[in-house]
């Protein structure tokens, strides 16, 4: 293993047929092949999953370059030894930033926690809606769907307008 370098898994769980080619450039200079399935949820969409070797820099970088190239759902865990790292980008969204413990946890510092004490200044639905936040709640419950067709072809997405 190189020295800073730590396994990545990527999961693209849709991506506009459109934005294909522009993917495979970003995943050049990783040297990895990209097989492209097509993603059943929305249509002319496909989905990838690859595993990497990144340092924290990267992985930044790589999800930032994903989020910029338009309405890309992805997720990217990075493991450092016993703690690690989640990205979720989630159009509209924008990228979640999670810390996580070695059983794949979201970790919030004491700081964080305290600043949503005082933000949320005894409202005990603000401190709920404030933790949620912190937690990547709405991106989780929007990549949820996505996770779950891998498994199954009876899902479906109940928060599209017709």
């Amino acid at each position: 293993m190189r020295k800073g370098h730590f396994a990545t898994t990527l999961a693209i769980h849709a991506c506009p047929k459109r934005l294909l080619d522009q993917i495979a450039a970003v995943f050049q200079e990783f040297e990895v092949a990209i097989s492209w399935q097509k993603q059943e949820l929305l249509a002319d969409h496909y989905a990838a999953d690859l595993v990497l070797r990144t340092t924290e820099e990267q992985s930044v970088d790589l999800a930032s370059k994903l989020y910029a190239l338009g309405p890309i759902y992805f997720e990217l865990n990075q493991r450092q030894g016993k703690v690690g790292f989640l990205f979720m980008g989630v159009p509209g969204l924008g990228i979640y930033r999670g810390e996580l413990n070695d059983a794949g946890s979201i970790m919030l510092s004491e700081d964080r926690i305290n600043l949503m004490v005082a933000s949320s200044a005894g409202n005990q639905r603000e401190f709920m809606r404030l933790l949620r936040v912190s937690l990547g709640q709405s991106w989780d419950d929007i990549i949820e769907p996505f996770r779950g067709a891998k498994y199954s072809d009876n899902v479906v997405l109940l928060n599209r307008a017709g």
